[in-house]
């Protein structure tokens, strides 16, 4: 099925000083979305096709501008190694646009910057879960704990990569046991909730 992208909203959330809160809370949704329905894919599958601009009004004006504003990001960047805001930008533009390797090596220079930058280490742990490096997410998310430890956004992540990922089923209850205590409630609680359920009667591994 022909995927179909609100163009005018994609260049609104590039253009936003807001984009780097609204990707790293999207991220958090989409990671809860597949486990809610059960899927998990590798990052691989995430970008195998690159999204379909066709039949759009003025699609090709908006797919270059997109590109236009992955340039500006990549000077600036060129220009000013050392600013922060531009680099977690820039790393979180190459991730929308399917470039997660790019997009890697960018959050490292990030974190060569800032050691404690918890929306590299959350972002890149994004990254190495979908691509099946678990160990490499587990410890972006342990670094990050570390640091905050009531991140709850972190917490449950760092439960659903032991869980889903490693098959380390005990620790990652005890990690979404941990988010339950600091969400209190909500839709995220319950399902957290459900997913402990499910992982008490799974088979060891």
């Amino acid at each position: 099925m022909r995927q179909c992208y609100n163009v005018s909203k994609v260049m609104e959330l590039f253009n936003k000083k807001t984009f780097r809160k609204k990707f790293h809370k999207g991220i958090f949704l989409f990671v809860t979305i597949l486990i809610a329905i059960g899927l998990v894919i590798p990052l691989a599958g995430l970008f195998s096709s690159q999204p379909d601009y066709s039949g759009v009004q003025g699609a090709d004006t908006a797919h270059q501008t997109l590109q236009e504003r992955l340039s500006e990001l990549e000077k600036q960047a060129q220009e000013n190694p050392g600013d922060v805001n531009v680099l977690l930008e820039l790393a979180q533009a190459y991730f929308y646009v399917g470039a997660p390797d790019q997009a890697t090596k960018t959050y490292e220079q990030v974190l060569a910057l800032d050691a404690q930058n918890s929306e590299a280490r959350y972002d890149m742990a994004t990254i190495y879960y979908y691509s099946s490096e678990y160990d490499l997410a587990v410890a972006q998310l342990q670094e990050l704990l570390k640091n905050e430890p009531d991140n709850k956004d972190a917490r449950y992540f760092y439960g659903i990569v032991l869980g889903t990922g490693v098959k380390d089923y005990q620790s990652g209850i005890q990690e979404l046991e941990k988010f339950i205590e600091l969400a209190k409630e909500g839709p995220d609680v319950e399902k957290a909730k459900q997913i402990i359920n499910e992982w008490k009667t799974a088979p060891a591994q």
